[in-house]
């Protein structure tokens, strides 16, 4: 296998400012004010959640309707017009300055593949929640596991081996928010925490 440099980056609250999805829920209800009766299934599968009978992925789905009811068109000018404009522009240089120093630079989220696509960012991998697609139009049907926590790296190690590939644990990088990605940061040496209040960067200590 060969060795290469990478750079891991979160997404929500790492490279943007605030989380996707909630930004999704605000748009779709401007937009689509009807479509406020769908929160009322995302209630009620709460509770199940809540009690451990069901996954997570089943309740995200839920919550993942406007999806279903939004076009490429309408979700391509949600991202780029509630999403982009919260980039962290050093965020962004950031990745940008790994790309050219070699690395191959992965946005792994948990945010969905079918408004993640739009993002044009200094990145190598993309990886993002996945959803099915019905005659090449996105769904909220989610498949396999929410990308998030451990998740994140069984995603990460299935791209690697499948370029025969293997991290350079002492030259890699890992960025993110959250205790949530400690799995994923703790495949490379150096990591990095992004500040929720004004994405700042510090050394990654985990607050558990």
């Amino acid at each position: 296998m060969t060795k290469v440099k990478v750079a891991l980056f979160d997404f929500d609250n790492t490279i943007a400012h605030g989380d996707s999805v909630y930004k999704l829920q605000a748009y779709t209800l401007l937009h689509h004010p009807l479509s406020v009766f769908r929160y009322l299934k995302a209630a009620l599968y709460a509770i199940p959640f809540a009690l451990h009978l069901m996954p997570m992925e089943r309740l995200k789905e839920t919550i993942l309707f406007p999806i279903d009811i939004m076009g490429t068109k309408e979700l391509e000018h949600f991202y780029n017009t509630k999403v982009v404009p919260s980039y962290y522009d050093h965020m962004v240089k950031e990745m940008k300055k790994r790309q050219d120093e070699g690395c191959i630079v992965f946005l792994v989220t948990a945010s969905s593949e079918a408004w993640m696509r739009f993002a044009d960012l200094p990145m190598d991998v993309l990886m993002g929640t996945m959803t099915t697609q019905v005659n090449g139009r996105y769904t909220s049907k989610i498949i396999g596991d929410n990308c998030k926590g451990r998740h994140k790296v069984t995603r990460i190690n299935a791209w690697l081996h499948d370029h025969d590939m293997e991290i350079d644990y002492d030259n890699s990088y890992g960025y993110s928010d959250s205790d949530s990605d400690i799995p994923m940061l703790g495949m490379v040496k150096h990591r990095y925490r992004v500040s929720t209040k004004d994405g700042a960067l510090s050394a990654f200590v985990p607050k558990k």
